[in-house]
């Protein structure tokens, strides 16, 4: 499967109604009122990726306008709504939102929604899985992460059942996860083979949690940290949902393999060490980044977890500076920026 080719897409005109409409007699059956027009997704930062035959599986609308604009005006309104921030303030820091539709059955709808950051960029890219049913009142919507998105997701028909029971339970904020340093999560490189940390714990973006971590060297492949269902966000970014409350995004890969939703096992490949910003931010010399996201975090349901205490690979991650830190393993010893560290795996 290719990415899916953009269309740009603009906000349709409402029709005033005429005065002479306000003087109808009571007896006069009364038109439904047509829906509102988006506004959200005509704005001139956001996005909709949709393919024809995606966009046909869609319930349509009355009257003019696309019927991905609805959806993609629900999915961007949840996406402000975890920003913090409207569509004008993320237009002023050049920062752009898109909806990627990738799926839609039977009144359902999943697909990927990305806030993309300038090239150069101090900031990060966010994405999130989402998952919407059409119901009277419109689109609901819910992101990766969040109770809603796990009910939709495991209700609907959407994905094959084995994927999406999976992803819906492994992504469920209430799911029952016993709390440990010891996480069951690997490297992001094949085990028993070694990369060089070029950064130790630091932010996915300029601050904290301290959840990533940067590797290069060895022979520069990215796989997989554990097994679990693999998602290409864009084109050098991928997230892998594991069944053990956590996922790991690698970005900046380069010979990329563009895996929608494939069930992948722990080692799987994924691409290169390199520079790609297909969402943007910034690289200097070619790595992977690396991130640890948690479900069943209260304080970060979905979202980027510290690695400061969690062992990954064999390793427990200490944080200091950004980028500073080291990983220490009983018996072997500690590894500082710069040095090798070998993936025992989990």
């Amino acid at each position: 499967m290719t990415p899916p080719t953009p269309r740009f897409l603009g906000l349709s005109t409402l029709a005033l109604t005429c005065a002479a409409a306000l003087v109808a007699t009571a007896g006069t059956a009364q038109a439904a009122p047509a829906p509102a027009a988006p506004e959200l997704a005509a704005a001139d930062n956001v996005e909709i990726l949709v393919e024809p035959e995606v966009s046909a599986e869609l319930p349509g609308v009355r009257g003019s306008g696309s019927a991905e604009e609805p959806l993609a005006d629900a999915v961007v309104a949840d996406v402000l709504a975890e920003q913090g921030a409207g569509i004008a303030a993320l237009d002023a820091q050049d920062k752009d939102v898109r909806v990627d539709i990738r799926e839609a059955s039977d009144g359902s709808a999943f697909g990927v929604a990305i806030v993309a950051v300038p090239v150069g960029s101090e900031e990060a890219p966010e994405a999130w899985l989402f998952a919407a049913d059409h119901t009277a009142q419109g689109w609901e919507v819910g992101l990766e992460g969040s109770a809603e998105f796990s009910d939709i997701l495991g209700g609907s028909d959407l994905l094959d059942a084995e994927q999406r029971e999976a992803v819906a339970t492994a992504t469920d904020p209430e799911q029952d996860v016993t709390a440990a340093t010891y996480i069951g999560v690997g490297l992001p490189f094949a085990i028993g083979t070694s990369m060089i940390m070029t950064g130790g714990p630091h932010g996915w973006g300029s601050g904290r949690p301290y959840s990533s971590v940067d590797f290069a060297g060895g022979n520069g492949q990215a796989r997989a940290a554990r097994g679990g269902y693999a998602y290409s966000l864009c084109t050098g970014w991928t997230r892998v949902i594991h069944d053990n409350g956590y996922s790991t995004d690698y970005y900046h890969l380069e010979n990329y393999q563009w895996l929608p939703g494939n069930n992948v096992g722990v080692g799987h490949y994924l691409g290169t060490q390199g520079n790609s910003l297909c969402a943007g931010g910034s690289t200097t010399g070619a790595h992977i980044h690396f991130g640890l996201r948690a479900y069943t975090d209260p304080n970060a349901a979905g979202w980027y977890v510290p690695l400061h205490g969690r062992t990954l690979g064999g390793w427990t991650f200490v944080e200091g500076a950004a980028y500073g830190g080291y990983v220490y393993r009983n018996g072997v010893g500690t590894v500082y920026p710069g040095g090798s560290v070998y993936n025992y795996g989990f």
